[in-house]
């Protein structure tokens, strides 16, 4: 018995449907025969009154699953020299089934090529046998045959098929020959009577693979309509960012996201930096906060950095505090705090900004040192506290781009101390 593999149930699916249709072809053929004997060459679609009797056995066994016991029939039967053509035909035809039926899929393929090069099974048969040999080769990854076979099927079909189509494309892309399997995906597709979700995403990646972009979105565009799921919205999004539309991709997005397709970190995270792209923090801010809140969105550094960042473009200053002190918090460096500081500097609360920037400036590893002591030198300032003020002006002043501004701050705050001394005197 062969493993489970995801390849072997493909076989056995493909094998059971041919098995069900088996024993109509042997009926088909007698009804066929006296239906078009008139029109027909001399061919005799009738088994011999021997081999009929035992197709008739052979069809009781395989009806319990018997496979072998009806291997033990068909495989004298089909060592005899003297069979009529039709009975070779249909015995080989049979033992394709049965050995399939038991996985034996190399030996299966023998069998049914040996019926198929008899030649000698009524029109509809030899069509079906072509079809069905074409999927097991299709099945077991013999690309070049079951091209043959389809296209052979094609050529004795009354009306174009589909499916057949669709098949061929299969085993093009399984050659990866994309140029080839274009046609056929795009006639699968165009000869659908009702859109095939497979046939469309079989387009959709011949399409792509064949560089035709703009061929590739009107196909995700249809996916996207009949069949909505988050894959095809994220691949749309993405092809129309690559098209540099990001209207539509945002739209798309926008989309998934309202659906409940959005369940990862990473995708509400570009969504929220798409927002701020487009200069939409409010929508930005909610995703982050629905994120954060039910722990689809880990509170990382990054991530209470960017959802703080869009409350304050929403100029939610109030709101952003406390995701922005948490980050800073968390964070390695001293910037955030810096940052943080020049939230309660725009609400001009001098102490909050103050007790941030001494945080800052004992995490340290600050990008800019001086601008710290510079604004921290400010908050102190506006306290009164200019004794602390002064010492953190001259701290600034020694860093090259704030020494001007420092000197500045230096003869204010040394005006005010000698004020205060003078009112204390």
């Amino acid at each position: 018995m062969l493993r489970d593999t995801p390849h072997n149930r493909l076989m056995r699916t493909i094998v059971a449907l041919l098995l069900a249709l088996s024993f109509s072809f042997v009926t088909l053929g007698v009804a066929e025969s006296a239906e078009k004997k008139s029109k027909r060459s001399r061919k005799n679609f009738v088994p011999s009154q021997q081999v009929g009797k035992k197709l008739m056995k052979i069809q009781e066994l395989a009806e319990v699953e018997d496979f072998q016991g009806a291997l033990d029939i068909l495989v004298p039967l089909s060592k005899k020299t003297r069979l009529k053509k039709f009975d070779r035909a249909t015995v080989y035809q049979m033992m394709g089934y049965m050995l399939g039926a038991q996985e034996k899929y190399d030996e299966a393929l023998q069998a049914f090529e040996v019926a198929l090069k008899v030649d000698y099974l009524p029109d509809s048969a030899m069509q079906q046998l072509k079809y069905n040999l074409g999927q097991l080769y299709l099945g077991q990854e013999g690309y070049d045959r079951a091209i043959e076979l389809f296209e052979a099927w094609l050529d004795g079909a009354e009306k174009p098929d589909a499916q057949a189509h669709f098949m061929i494309t299969i085993a093009y892309a399984g050659k990866e020959d994309w140029v080839n399997a274009l046609e056929h995906a795009r006639t699968s597709v165009s000869l659908s009577t009702t859109p095939v979700e497979n046939r469309l995403r079989l387009l959709l990646a011949v399409e792509f693979q064949n560089g035709n972009l703009v061929e590739t979105l009107d196909v995700l565009k249809q996916l996207v309509t009949l069949f909505p799921k988050k894959d095809y919205y994220m691949q749309l999004a993405f092809g129309y960012s690559n098209f540099g539309d990001e209207e539509k991709a945002l739209a798309m997005l926008e989309l998934a996201y309202q659906q409940d397709y959005l369940d990862k970190e990473r995708e509400l995270t570009q969504l929220t930096q798409r927002y701020l792209y487009h200069n939409l923090p409010w929508p930005a801010a909610k995703v982050m906060a629905k994120g954060l809140d039910d722990g689809t969105v880990e509170a990382s550094t990054k991530n209470l950095e960017l959802y703080a960042n869009s409350l304050l473009h929403a100029r939610e200053y109030t709101d952003a505090v406390a995701p922005l002190a948490e980050a800073a918090e968390l964070s390695e460096d001293g910037d955030l705090y810096v940052r943080l500081a020049q939230v309660h500097l725009e609400v001009e609360d001098w102490r909050k900004a103050r007790k941030a920037l001494e945080s800052a400036i004992d995490k340290g590893s600050l990008r800019d040192n001086g601008n710290a002591q510079l604004l921290l030198g400010i908050s102190n300032y506006n306290e009164k506290r200019f004794l602390s003020a002064r010492t953190a002006f001259l701290a600034a002043a020694d860093e090259e781009k704030t020494s001007e501004s420092a000197a500045k701050w230096l003869k204010y705050v040394d005006r005010a101390i000698r004020d205060q001394q003078n009112q204390e005197g």
